[in-house]
């Protein structure tokens, strides 16, 4: 069974899921039931009070978040997938990538499409920073949440270093 706790967040809100005693998702969408299923359309979910909630609610409010302390999995996801999103885990927060610098991070330096695509099917956002690998080409790019809260998310990040 998979539990989920939802709080608002920058203007919107953003919604937890959690298996067993490890993160498994996260989403920032409207309708957060229907993300999820997006995913896992197997899978069964029900409303609980999630304590690592309180980290995301801390983050939200400019201060600093050390999110290795949080137990994370993943349902599915194949090892490439996985070795793309622990790159991301990775980054320190004053890193911003490209979709190539990500692969080469990755150990995976030509295939920068897979990257991306493997980038858009991040499961856990903040925590696995997609919302900070960017087009070489200049600009935000896409985000699976939409520009306005990803440039929302860039800017709390670029808050948090300053305030180090």
């Amino acid at each position: 069974m998979i539990t989920y706790d939802t709080s608002p967040f920058l203007d919107r809100q953003l919604t937890l899921f959690k298996s067993h005693d490890a993160l498994v998702f996260i989403s920032l969408a409207d309708d957060a039931c229907a993300d999820f299923y997006a995913f896992y359309p197997d899978e069964q979910v029900t409303r609980a009070q999630l304590p690592e909630m309180r980290y995301f609610q801390s983050y939200s409010a400019g201060e600093f978040v050390d999110w290795t302390q949080l137990k994370t999995a993943y349902l599915k996801g194949t090892s490439f997938q996985r070795d793309v999103w622990q790159a991301m885990r990775e980054m320190k927060l004053s890193e911003t990538l490209t979709y190539s610098e990500l692969a080469v991070r990755a150990k995976h330096p030509t295939a920068i499409r897979a990257v991306a695509s493997a980038v858009g099917k991040n499961p856990l956002t903040i925590i696995n920073p997609c919302h900070r690998i960017l087009p070489k080409s200049g600009g935000i790019g896409k985000f699976r949440y939409g520009s306005v809260i990803k440039q929302a998310i860039l800017a709390l990040d670029q808050q948090l270093i300053l305030a180090k």
